[in-house]
């Protein structure tokens, strides 16, 4: 076999493979990829995470390419320093704070004081133009003087 031929070959193989990782891979497995690899220091219901990713994927919030780039990376994305600073670590890494931080306002995280050690569940997706859709807001309070 000529060399030509071993590289064309080589070439076509692994043009194959990365078509076959982007068509099976799904938006909703990257987004629990991004929560998962951001909030590592949380105690997190797989659940709630499994749930939240099919809400925001179904809103269509994140590039649907790029989140299926994440999946098909796999472990190179779940291994890549945060702090790398290659082009290709700052386009994998666009849009995770939005996904992170869309969970935990979705979350109980902040109505139990962003407590680490407890579970964080997820409520439900937090859209601000729904009203009393508020983490932050606190129940009042009202004390009879009488």
């Amino acid at each position: 076999m000529k060399r030509r031929t071993f590289l064309i070959a080589a070439a076509a193989g692994l043009g194959g493979l990365i078509t076959w990782r982007l068509s099976s891979s799904k938006e909703e497995a990257a987004i629990v990829k991004v929560i998962h690899k951001q909030l590592h220091y949380l105690k997190l219901d797989e659940a709630g995470v499994q749930r939240f990713a099919l809400d925001i994927s179904a809103r269509k919030v994140i590039s649907n390419l790029r989140l299926r780039i994440i999946d098909a990376a796999g472990g190179l994305y779940t291994h890549l320093s945060p702090k790398a600073d290659s082009k290709v670590a700052k386009a994998l890494r666009h849009g995770e704070d939005r996904i992170v931080t869309q969970y935990l306002i979705s979350s109980d995280f902040f109505i139990h004081g962003a407590d680490k050690s407890r579970v964080v569940n997820y409520l439900g997706y937090y859209d601000p133009l729904v009203p009393c859709n508020n983490p932050f807001a606190r129940p009042v309070i009202v004390e009879s003087t009488l």
